[in-house]
């Protein structure tokens, strides 16, 4: 990858200068002509965190980041490297989108906010099962005991959708889960199908989860905080995957995480599935729409991204970089909020045994993408609960 470092030194004594429009309009030039500068582009970003107001197009700045990242993906260059700096682009880019006088989502959160008490929750589990029955049923019998050592503070329902009449709903049935039947195909479909039943139901939050992910205590009293605390979204970019025939486990690092295509570098700091949580007021915004019409058996994680993206204006943020809103004394921070399990050691595991989505063999195509981990947790006993499989 090639810098333009004469023009990198002219934009950063600009800056040190504090001649910020110039600093600004020296990356802007550079980076419309040379898209995959990732040192203008930083420099760019470091410009507008010192003075906002040298933007006088933040439509400018929304092609120019699109076309850094689409230069990435083309290219296959890691990405991660610049995630805080895109990370603080994508909140300016949230604030413009709703700053403007009469947005929506901010119109809709001012008549619909309502308080959530940290000291009680109600949390839903949205899945959807297919065959796989031993799963299934370690996975419900995983979340009842969960839910029993989270209560009262945190209050755990799950909504599953099958497809195999009474094979699946009485599996459900029998650990108490609500169940409703629906064709297998389009997956999409599937889940939009659960999600239009869970809209019934009285929860604060939905919680997404495949029916082979299994999070920890701790995750769940990580959510409970959060969303009380206002985040409308929040995932995770990383996880753990389990392959049950080979007994190998691995560490994912997340999109952009290396040079690999697999790696999707212009997916840098995107929450994958696993996880991910919708509070209440945002899916009531979006019509609990997530996979409407959509007919799709895959990619489903980016189907609901970009059905909110273009609803809310929300791109993924760090959670320092979201955008605060207070309105009825009631806070919020907006954004697609992404954290990552291993800093805050939490734990997710997605378990692959057979008729998965994502095959395991898909995240280990460079061991720059992920870690082996397989003897640190054979002693550490986080797959123990694996055993009754």
């Amino acid at each position: 990858m090639r810098f333009n470092i004469v023009s990198a030194n002219q934009a950063e004594m600009a800056l040190e200068s504090e001649n910020f429009y110039h600093s600004f309009d020296v990356c802007r030039s550079c980076l419309k002509k040379t898209p995959g500068d990732v040192l203008l582009y930083i420099i760019m970003a470091r410009t507008i965190s010192r003075s906002p107001a040298v933007v006088d197009s933040w439509k400018d700045v929304a092609d120019i980041t699109a076309s850094l990242l689409d230069f990435n993906r083309r290219k296959s260059i890691q990405t991660s490297s610049f995630w805080h700096a895109l990370s603080f682009i994508n909140s300016c880019l949230i604030s413009n989108y709703l700053s403007h006088n009469g947005n929506p989502l901010i119109k809709f959160l001012t008549q619909n906010s309502r308080r959530v008490s940290d000291g009680k929750i109600e949390l839903l589990i949205l899945t959807c099962v297919w065959k796989r029955h031993e799963l299934s049923r370690l996975f419900f019998s995983y979340y009842q005991e969960l839910g029993k050592k989270l209560s009262p503070g945190i209050d755990i329902q799950i909504v599953a959708v099958g497809s195999e009449g009474e094979v699946s709903r009485s599996i459900c049935e029998e650990y108490g889960v609500h169940y409703l039947e629906y064709p297998n195909q389009p997956l999409s479909d599937k889940w939009q199908a659960g999600l239009n039943y869970a809209r019934s139901f009285d929860f604060d939050a939905l919680v997404v989860l495949g029916s082979d992910d299994f999070i920890c205590e701790d995750t769940f009293r990580f959510y409970s905080k959060q969303v009380s605390k206002g985040a409308l979204f929040l995932g995770f970019q990383d996880c753990y995957l389990h392959d049950f025939s080979s007994q190998k486990t691995i560490y994912w690092k997340g999109y952009g995480a290396s040079n690999e295509q697999q790696s999707q570098p212009h997916r840098v700091g995107e929450t994958i599935g696993l996880g991910r949580v919708l509070r209440r007021e945002l899916l009531e915004f979006m019509d609990f729409d997530l996979w409407k019409e959509m007919g799709a058996n895959k990619s489903l994680d980016g189907i609901m991204k970009n059905k909110i993206i273009a609803k809310t204006g929300f791109l993924p943020v760090k959670p320092v970089h979201g955008f605060d809103l207070t309105t009825n004394d009631v806070n919020y921070s907006l954004g697609m909020l992404s954290y990552r399990l291993k800093d805050l050691g939490l734990f997710g595991v997605d378990v692959k045994v057979s008729d998965n989505v994502t095959a395991f063999e898909k995240y280990i195509t460079s061991t720059n993408v992920y870690d082996d981990v397989t003897l640190e947790f054979s002693k550490n006993g986080r797959l123990d609960f694996l055993n009754n499989l």
